[in-house]
């Protein structure tokens, strides 16, 4: 098995950590109220204390954190046995996966936070909550085209053992993301700061168990 690439892997850690360095450097100029929402003549309707702020960026450099931490020591074999590709191959294919969604989430934060210290106007809730559905979705549409490989996707026991379980679990899961992923953007459009977040915690395990728990079905209904 080939060891980690430390380069690559300091990058992500990197693109993880730039934007709360960035947060960091300019959070003592920032304002202690910000407006959240604008009229559409530019009058700020509801505010927000800074604190509120500190959540959310909290909150999305811990879901960048996890998704390293998840994609990063996940199991590996020598050769997988169900791809035609050379393990090498799939190997930079994944650490690509990997680097888009982290510079997504780098570059997102960062304008978000630069938007709040140039005091842009915008719904602050709405901004994160969509970021997060379009990643989420955007994961969705990936898995359901996923084929069968060792490095990413719902590798349970039993979509491992067979293409066909493989197939139809991530068919379900990719839909399961994508919807999920347009709720969570509609669901920005209404939602306050705290409550979404204890709702996205909650959908995340909703995310990764409901898959691992249909290929396990899929697979004793195959065996009678």
């Amino acid at each position: 098995m080939k060891k980690p690439d430390i380069g690559q892997e300091l990058l992500l850690l990197m693109l993880l950590l730039l934007p709360m360095v960035y947060l960091g450097i300019i959070w003592p100029s920032l304002p202690e109220i910000i407006p959240t929402n604008f009229s559409i003549k530019g009058v700020p309707e509801r505010v927000g204390e800074k604190s509120d702020f500190l959540l959310l960026m909290i909150f999305l450099f811990f879901t960048n954190l996890l998704l390293y931490f998840l994609f990063r020591y996940i199991p590996h074999v020598e050769e997988p046995t169900f791809s035609t590709e050379p393990l090498a191959v799939l190997q930079r294919k994944y650490y690509r996966i990997r680097f888009m969604i982290h510079i997504y989430l780098a570059v997102f934060t960062g304008a978000i936070i630069f938007m709040v210290s140039q005091g842009q106007p915008f719904v602050m809730e709405r901004w994160v909550f969509t970021g997060v559905g379009v990643l989420i979705g955007g994961i969705g549409f990936y898995l359901k085209r996923l084929q069968p490989n060792y490095f990413i996707g719902v590798r349970t026991p039993w979509t491992l053992q067979s293409p066909e379980i493989w197939r139809q679990t991530h068919n379900m899961a990719g839909t399961l993301w994508m919807c999920s992923g347009i709720a969570m953007i509609i669901a920005g459009f209404f939602m306050p700061v705290v409550v979404g977040v204890f709702i996205l915690i909650f959908l995340g395990a909703i995310l990764a168990f409901l898959p691992y728990i249909y290929s396990f079905r899929l697979f004793n209904t195959d065996k009678g």
